[in-house]
């Protein structure tokens, strides 16, 4: 049986100072408006939540995707990024900022991606703060997921580095999620490490900036191969590694 919800709550932050062993935990941000723990970076948010995938979302199933990091070298400064339902887009995904530690929130989106999902946030020693998602382009079988890697240091010039950019429509999809609920991104030292998933099909025009598989794959004819070396296998969804140096 399928679950299709819609929340219209608002978007809030918690923090603890005590690393969650006092008395009253994760109270240290309260909001003006109420006093209550947790402090609003957006208000009205809409989202999905368990709806099944379709043509229309490139056959993910839609949730609400939620990310935070914090600078390394400075806890006062705060990324979130979440995904909500828009008009006009399957999902749209934000990005704001908190320089104060979640007292005050930036009062616009830093960072604003329509037909988007799958937010990872991570921030490195250097301070420039790495940004994954997946989104969708085109329409019918043209439809693709686009897998981005975005970075900035300052929040406003924001680079774009495709990892991958692979067929929607194929392979067919059997069960939700299509490609997975989320995809992740940590930074250690300067350099950032991810995971995300994709079609499999072996072509070096889906992986602009290059792959290398851990199965048997025939880039020429675009074929994955039983461990035979021979018989193809059908094209499916596969996880992903990659790394980045900044």
């Amino acid at each position: 049986m399928g679950v299709d919800w819609t929340f219209s709550p608002c978007l809030a932050v918690v923090r603890d100072d005590r690393w969650g062993a006092g008395p009253q935990p994760f109270t240290a941000l309260t909001d003006p408006s109420d006093g209550l723990p947790g402090r609003r970076v957006a208000q009205g948010v809409s989202f999905p939540f368990m709806v099944s995938g379709t043509s229309a979302s490139g056959q993910q199933r839609l949730g609400g995707s939620l990310s935070i990091a914090v600078l390394p070298r400075d806890s006062s400064t705060v990324y979130v990024a979440w995904c909500d339902r828009r008009p006009n887009s399957v999902l749209t995904l934000h990005v704001r900022r908190s320089t104060d530690r979640g007292q005050v929130w930036s009062a616009s989106d830093l960072l604003t991606v329509d037909n988007a999902t799958n937010a990872a946030l991570a921030i490195n020693d250097a301070g420039t703060v790495g940004l994954l998602y997946q989104q969708l382009h085109g329409t019918g079988v043209a439809q693709r997921w686009v897998t981005h890697l975005r970075k900035t240091a300052n929040g406003v010039n924001w680079s774009d580095l495709v990892l991958a950019s692979v067929p929607a429509t194929t392979p067919a999809k059997a069960f939700d999620p299509y490609i997975g609920d989320y995809d992740h991104l940590v930074a250690v030292g300067r350099t950032f490490y991810g995971i995300f998933s994709a079609n499999n099909t072996p072509d070096n025009g889906n992986f602009p900036n290059g792959v290398t598989y851990a199965r048997n794959a025939n880039f020429t004819t675009h074929q994955l191969l039983r461990t035979d070396g021979t018989t193809p296998v059908a094209p499916s969804i596969d996880p992903f590694f990659f790394r980045v140096a900044d």
